[in-house]
């Protein structure tokens, strides 16, 4: 069930409030009186929701046994959509149209009775929907880990909208979506520099089309809901320079943390001007059109690394601006006795890697705003100038 086997996708949400102590019978009775109840009658939503014990998407327990494991609540959201296809309804209103118009002498339906089948139409679309015809259910796993105030979960979009709702009805808590720029506002204001973080503004690191006078855009996100979210395609710029020029070892405040970018990069031009490239392979930032991207304006929004910390080596994928883990593979637990101490050395495991990709995020914000980013940008211009006429002489 969700984060206890396989690989794993997720985005983290910090849970803001007066938060519990303690996983105890409160925090569990509170999911249970919230859990998707399916009426018996009448016409159902176009989309519920609710909690779920998690394991299926009929399961409505709750236990310590089940759902708490090292001092985190495992559960699901269900969310369930109640919606006739468009062909479906089409075809009930032509197959009504052409038996009420096979019943007329001229063969041809009147406009008093195209009225009447629109009401039978109605009719059969509402008892197929009460009778669960077309409902769709999915499960969408989520990982509540009480000592970090920190909620994991693969969903996105409209879903995530419904999961901040439910979740600050439920416990009178919200959740705010952990991006670059949350990360970096954090980082900030816990040394004392908030203003610095306001007055921060993209950094061009190669001439945009337009000469000195034009300035890197970042559409993708101006459209977003965090204005400073590029910090993290930079945060993947440095971070590749870091990879390529120091021999793939970050040093951050409690370790070193080796990194190697491998079977995947995305890049997207800055300027809004040069579009996309998605690259795949082995070493795709050796590849000649990555350095192609890196002259012509274009930063990582997604790369595929493997990750090492503590000992501990993730294969996963990562996101520049929300910091989405996507399909991380974890080492197998060889001295697990049974699924509990399996799953929850996995806890350990998703923390460690939490916080190494939290620990190199700092390691690039000291030198992004504590100072001397002037000259990682001078070093980061040679660099891209370097790599690109390394390329045009091969």
């Amino acid at each position: 069930m969700g984060f206890a086997s396989g690989s794993v996708s997720f985005k983290r949400f910090k849970v803001l409030g007066k938060h519990p102590k303690d996983i105890d019978e409160k925090v569990l009775d509170k999911l249970e009186a919230y859990i998707l109840q399916l009426g018996e009658f009448g016409v159902p939503e176009e989309v519920e929701y609710g909690w779920s014990g998690g394991r299926h998407i009929f399961d409505q327990k709750f236990t310590f046994e089940r759902n708490v494991f090292a001092e985190a609540l495992h559960f699901a959201i269900r969310i369930d959509t109640n919606r006739v296809p468009g062909d479906v309804k089409k075809a009930y209103q032509l197959m009504e149209e052409d038996a009420t118009a096979a019943g007329n002498p001229s063969g041809f339906i009147s406009k008093k009775q195209k009225q009447d089948v629109k009401e039978t139409v109605k009719a059969k679309l509402d008892e197929d929907l009460k009778s669960g015809k077309f409902r769709r259910s999915k499960l969408f796993p989520i990982l509540w880990d009480f000592p970090t105030k920190t909620l994991y979960t693969p969903i996105s979009g409209t879903s995530a909208e419904k999961l901040l709702e439910l979740f600050e009805r439920t416990f009178e808590l919200q959740l705010e979506p952990v991006s670059a720029g949350t990360l970096a506002l954090e980082y900030c204001e816990g040394a004392g520099k908030r203003r610095e973080y306001e007055d921060t503004k993209p950094t061009r690191f190669v001439l945009g089309p337009e000469g000195d006078s034009q300035w890197p855009e970042y559409p993708w996100v101006a459209k977003g809901p965090q204005p400073k979210d590029f910090f993290g395609n930079e945060f993947m710029l440095w971070l590749w320079h870091e990879v390529e020029t120091k021999h793939g070892t970050i040093k951050t405040d409690s370790d070193e943390v080796a990194i190697v970018i491998d079977k995947s990069l995305e890049l997207e031009c800055t300027y809004g001007i040069s579009g996309k490239d998605g690259l795949r392979g082995d070493g795709p930032t050796r590849m000649p059109e990555a350095l192609d991207a890196l002259r012509s304006g274009k930063v990582p929004r997604k790369m595929n690394m493997l990750l090492e910390s503590a000992g501990i080596t993730f294969d996963l994928s990562l996101a520049g601006e929300t910091f989405a883990v996507g399909s991380a593979k974890f080492p197998d637990v060889e001295e697990a006795d049974d699924d509990r101490t399996l799953f929850e050395e996995r806890i350990a495991m998703l923390r460690n890697l939490s916080q190494a990709i939290d620990a190199i995020f700092d390691a690039f914000l000291k030198h992004r705003i504590g100072g001397g980013w002037e000259a990682q940008t001078m070093a980061l211009r040679k660099w891209i100038m370097a790599v690109a006429a390394k390329h045009a002489a091969a």
